[in-house]
């Protein structure tokens, strides 16, 4: 009966052991189970929100390529009609269109990720037409005598000197060759269906690594750089006096040149300001018109083991910081983007840059880009600027631009009181524009020349603008359709 008994108990034990594991098989099975569903909606969530992005971005990248192409197209076609007009009301309306398409195609250019090739003659040729286009109207509303023989000696009246219609010539066919390559290049790539996002993953690789080879091969990237080498090979326009600065002394770029280990120290306290998170490691020198240190930024890992994560620029002359990179993806959205621009704001108040604020911003792919200027008592200095990127999941900062800043941030500047009253720039508003706020800021005309303004910032009907009118002469330099966190709109 002892026998039978211990038995019996432990057979009890036995049953009572395989309960609980019956429990958790029970109780774990269905959490994987969740778990697993819950992984997979979630992975279908982000490569729906991603898909979704890259359809958005492919063509947004095909409509710039396609507005600039038309607007080229219209640019040659009124370079040709201004050359053959002597009509002085059809040459100023033909010139102002000159003008016009000139700056749109500046517009469409800067919105194709073609950061990594060089493009500096196609971008010459475009400010330089517009410079003259502008030059040209002014000197016709002025009718100076220049521009005019005298109607007693029995000559028709030339309302183009022959200098300037030898200018408008030679920037004829450059438009010429401009708009055929592009017609030529949008017609290939069609055929090929090749895509632009490719292009900005080179652009974006561009910035911490050698990718030539990649650029030679990809046909977008060939297509253009082709351009650019055939731009080259034409004649450059005689231009007027100084008629534009197009590499502009910059004021922000003080100091003597320091060694590569200065600047390490340099890239390696502005990163690690807050807590100790990167090595700081020396790259190779980048020669320009601005020579800079490239430098490697490795965040160390929770195991002790580093892996590159960022790249920062410093310029040799001075070891300022012209920007930083740092490579990581941004799954979730948690703050706003006021949040984002606090963010910005205090980040870069701490590395020394104090009177920024922030003028805008806009989101892409869960990172908020916030753009920040000076500020000198109430007036905002537009051309001293700093785009900063912030993570929206953490606030973390995730890059830094402030080459603009650094070409015309003047330590000395000194500001002029405007001539024209606050009242009476809005009586020059359009009646039918509702007003929100006025207030002084400093642009660059035109010409690249700082002009200071009255920024109106109202509404008409649906849409948000942003009207600078001069300060002195009450006339609008420039009209900017913008978005609720004053980003323009394109």
């Amino acid at each position: 009966m002892a026998e039978e008994h211990n038995e019996h108990e432990h057979g009890n034990q036995e049953n009572r052991g395989a309960e609980p594991d019956r429990f958790r098989a029970q109780t774990t099975i269905p959490l994987l189970v969740v778990a697993l569903v819950a992984s997979l909606v979630w992975g279908f969530t982000q490569f729906r929100a991603r898909r979704t992005w890259e359809i958005r971005a492919e063509n947004q990248y095909n409509r710039s390529f396609s507005e600039l192409s038309i607007h080229v197209g219209e640019l040659e076609n009124k370079l040709a009609e201004a050359l053959v007009s002597n009509s002085r009301p059809h040459l100023v309306k033909t010139f102002s269109d000159i003008w016009r398409q000139a700056y749109l195609s500046q517009e469409d250019l800067g919105q194709l990720p073609l950061a990594s090739v060089e493009l500096n003659r196609t971008k010459e040729f475009l400010a330089k037409v517009g410079a003259f286009s502008h030059r040209i109207v002014t000197k016709l509303n002025q009718k100076t005598d220049s521009m005019a023989v005298p109607a007693a000696t029995g000559e028709r009246v030339q309302h183009l000197a022959d200098r300037d219609w030898d200018t408008l010539n030679t920037l004829y066919q450059q438009a010429r060759y401009l708009a055929d390559q592009l017609v030529d290049l949008q017609e290939s790539l069609l055929e090929a269906d090749e895509r632009w996002l490719p292009v900005d993953r080179l652009s974006t690789a561009a910035l911490s690594a050698d990718v030539s080879e990649r650029l030679e091969t990809n046909k977008i990237t060939k297509g253009f750089m082709m351009m650019e080498d055939g731009f080259k090979r034409l004649p450059d326009p005689e231009m007027e006096g100084n008629l534009l600065s197009f590499q502009p002394d910059p004021k922000g770029i003080t100091g003597a040149e320091i060694s590569q280990e200065q600047g390490r120290e340099i890239a390696s306290s502005f990163v690690n300001k807050e807590e100790p998170l990167y090595e700081v490691a020396y790259d190779e020198k980048i020669d320009g018109d601005y020579p800079l240190y490239l430098y490697t930024l490795k965040k160390k890992e929770n195991k002790g083991k580093a892996a590159t994560s960022g790249r920062l620029a410093l310029t040799v002359k001075g070891g300022h910081v012209a920007w930083v990179l740092k490579e990581r993806g941004v799954a979730k959205e948690k703050l706003s983007l006021d949040e984002a621009k606090e963010a910005a704001r205090k980040y870069m108040a701490s590395r020394g840059y104090r009177g920024l604020t922030p003028v805008g911003a806009e989101e892409y792919r869960n990172v908020a880009v916030v753009s920040l200027c000076s500020q000198s008592g109430d007036t905002v200095i537009y051309p001293e600027m700093v785009k900063v990127q912030v993570a929206l999941d953490d606030g973390e900062i995730m890059g830094v631009e402030t080459m603009s800043y650094l070409t015309f941030h003047n330590p000395n500047r000194r500001i002029a009181s405007p001539r024209l009253a606050v009242v009476d720039a809005r009586s020059r508003l359009n009646k039918r524009f509702n007003v929100d706020s006025i207030n002084k800021a400093i642009i660059l005309n035109d010409q690249y020349e700082e002009v200071l303004t009255y920024e109106c910032v109202g509404r008409l009907g649906q849409n948000r603008y942003r009207i600078y009118l001069n300060a002195d002469t009450g006339e609008e330099e420039r009209i900017q359709r913008i978005d609720e966190q004053g980003v323009p709109l394109r």
